[in-house]
């Protein structure tokens, strides 16, 4: 891939910042009130998903109406937040150097995420990043794998050809999403939920074994 993106988007919790337990408690804590089960590893097969849908599939699972999925992805919102609050995000090594080096160049940078909107920005501010767009996943029809989050930043950026694009995310359906949409750079980063080895079954441009690499992806020629 010769040149650069005009615009990276990132996805945040497992790319750009430490995830632990933060988003199994947030889930836990909902579950918790509403007496529904907690199975692990289906939630993990669903990180990064619209917490809308995620709620939706496992009310429908349990034989309930989905239409409480709203309040429940809100409830979601509110605790992971909280804990926001009192336990700041950490963001990972080479973060900040590579968003000044994306200002440096003029590349614009975007956020987006199975989380709501707010959950986003709190996330933002509190790492202190100056970004061109964060899109929530409470802000599109579909979540990933489709490509409206991708889609919905580079309306927000004005930027118009996909070709110009760069995808960052710890996911296969980070680089489905990217697939879809059909973007110039499709970069798997493995510091989040799935391994590299995970992550090769999927479509991609780059693997990437942390964000600290990406210079590898902004100057293939140097």
């Amino acid at each position: 891939m010769k040149g650069s993106p005009s615009l990276v988007v990132f996805d945040i919790a497992g790319t750009l910042i430490h995830d632990s337990t933060r988003t199994l408690d947030a889930y836990r804590s909902v579950l918790d009130r509403e007496g529904l089960p907690i199975d692990v590893d289906w939630i993990q097969a669903r990180i990064g998903c619209s917490k809308v849908s995620v709620f939706e599939e496992l009310l429908r699972r349990e034989g309930r109406d989905d239409v409480d999925a709203q309040v429940l992805a809100r409830r979601f919102a509110e605790s992971f937040e909280s804990s926001l609050a009192s336990i700041p995000p950490e963001p990972f090594s080479g973060v900040d150097p590579l968003f000044a080096r994306l200002r440096r160049d003029g590349v614009g940078i975007a956020l987006v995420t199975g989380f709501d909107a707010s959950t986003a920005e709190c996330i933002r501010s509190s790492c202190g990043w100056s970004v061109d767009a964060v899109v929530g996943s409470d802000q599109v029809p579909r979540g990933r794998p489709a490509p409206d989050l991708v889609v919905e930043a580079m309306r927000r950026t004005s930027v118009g050809d996909v070709a110009e694009v760069a995808v960052v995310g710890d996911t296969p359906r980070d680089l489905r999403m990217a697939h879809a949409a059909g973007c110039g750079w499709n970069i798997g980063v493995a510091t989040g939920a799935s391994s590299m080895e995970e992550l090769l079954g999927h479509p991609h441009t780059h693997l990437l074994e942390s964000l600290e690499e990406m210079s590898q992806v902004l100057e293939p020629d140097r």
